[in-house]
C-alpha cells in the first residue's frame, strides 16, 4: 500500500531515475553557459514533483511503452525550470531552495535567456511527438503562465487583493501547469476524456492546495528544513491567501499598520515579528491550511473514477503530501 512520498519515491526510483536521465540528456547543447546554468537550477534540489505527476498519470491510463511519458515529463519540467528562472529576476531573489539563485550567480541577462533556451528547447521536443493534442495543452498551458506573471506583478503590494484575485493568480502561474501534467498523462494513453478531465481536475485542485501550502511557509516555515526565507513574500510586496485572511480579520488599526508595511520599500525584523504575532492572533495560516486540506480532499475525490492501483494510490498519497510538509 502505497501511503507516503517515500513510498512513491521507493516505488517508482527506477522510473524517477530514467526521468532524470532524461531531463539532463534532452537539454542538447554545447554552449557552455547554458550547461552550466541549466545543470546548476536543474540540480538544485527539486523533487521533480511535476514530471512525477506525469508519470503517475500516464500509469494510471495505463501506458506502458516507456518513451513519451519521459521525453513529456522533462518537458514539464523544462517549462517549470524556465518560469523559475524569469520568476526570480522579476522578484529580484538571491536565494533559490536554500541557495544562490541564478540571476545571483549568473546575472539577470543570462537566467533569461536560458529560461528562454529552456521554453524553446520544451517545445523542440513536444513537436517531435507529432500529437496536436499533446501541443495544444502545452501551448495553452505556457500562454497562462506568461498571463500569470503579470497578473502578479499587477498584483504588488495590492492591501486589497481579492480571495477571487488571488485564485486566478495562482491557477495561473501554479496550477494550470500540474493540472497539465496529469492531464498529458492521459492523452498519451488516448484515455477517454472522462478520465482525462478528472486527471486534470485533480491536478488543479493539486496545484492549488499546494500553492495556498507554500505560501503560509513564508510566514511559518523552518527555513533549514525547507530552504524558506520567512518573510520573503511580504518582503517582496506579494499579497498572498494568509495576509488576505489577515487583513479581514485584523483589528482597523492593525490593518493600517500592515498596509504600511505591504508598502514599505522593505520589511524590517521588527515589521515582520509584528506581522508573524499577528498570522498567529486571528489565526491566518491555519485558515489557508483548512482550504489548502479542502482542496486536497477535492483532488483526491477527482480520482474517484479509477480503480485503485498503485498509481492512484501514489496520486492520492501525493494529495496528502503537499499540506503535509513540515514547517
Amino acid at each position: 500500500m502505497i501511503t507516503t512520498l517515500q513510498d512513491i519515491l521507493k516505488e517508482y526510483k527506477s522510473d524517477m531515475e530514467r526521468m532524470e536521465s532524461r531531463i539532463h540528456e534532452s537539454l542538447g547543447t554545447d554552449v557552455p553557459l547554458i550547461q552550466q546554468v541549466s545543470k546548476y537550477i536543474l540540480g538544485a534540489g527539486g523533487k521533480r514533483f511535476r514530471p512525477l505527476l506525469h508519470l503517475l498519470a500516464a500509469r494510471l491510463c495505463g501506458y506502458r511503452e516507456h518513451n513519451a511519458e519521459y521525453l513529456l515529463g522533462s518537458i514539464v519540467e523544462y517549462i517549470h525550470t524556465a518560469s523559475l528562472l524569469h520568476d526570480d529576476v522579476v522578484d529580484e531573489a538571491k536565494i533559490r531552495r536554500g541557495r544562490s539563485s541564478a540571476n545571483s550567480l549568473w546575472g539577470n541577462q543570462a537566467s533569461i535567456l536560458v529560461g528562454d533556451y529552456l521554453y524553446s528547447k520544451a517545445l523542440y521536443h513536444a513537436v517531435r511527438l507529432h500529437n496536436q493534442r499533446v501541443m495544444d495543452v502545452l501551448s495553452e498551458t505556457t500562454t497562462t503562465m506568461s498571463e500569470g506573471e503579470v497578473l502578479q506583478l499587477m498584483q504588488i503590494q495590492n492591501a486589497d487583493m481579492t480571495e477571487t484575485d488571488y485564485f486566478r493568480l495562482v491557477e495561473c502561474k501554479t496550477g494550470v501547469l500540474i493540472a497539465a501534467s496529469c492531464r498529458l498523462g492521459a492523452i498519451i494513453c488516448k484515455a477517454p476524456l472522462s478520465q482525462e478531465d478528472a486527471l486534470a481536475a485533480y491536478g488543479k485542485k493539486l496545484g492549488l492546495a499546494f500553492q495556498i501550502t507554500d505560501d503560509t511557509l513564508d510566514y511559518a516555515a523552518d527555513q533549514k528544513q525547507l530552504g524558506k526565507v520567512l518573510g520573503k513574500d511580504l518582503d517582496e510586496g506579494k499579497v498572498t491567501l494568509p495576509l488576505i485572511y489577515l487583513m479581514r480579520k485584523a483589528e482597523p488599526e492593525e490593518r493600517e499598520a500592515l498596509r504600511s508595511i505591504l508598502h514599505a520599500d522593505a520589511v524590517s525584523e521588527g515589521d515582520l515579528t509584528y506581522t508573524l504575532g499577528l498570522m498567529v492572533k486571528h489565526g491566518a495560516v491555519e485558515d489557508a491550511l483548512r482550504l489548502a486540506q479542502n482542496l486536497s480532499n477535492d483532488a483526491k475525490a477527482s480520482l474517484g473514477v479509477f480503480p485503485d492501483s498503485p498509481p492512484r494510490q501514489a496520486l492520492m498519497a501525493l494529495a496528502d503530501y503537499v499540506v503535509q510538509r513540515e514547517m
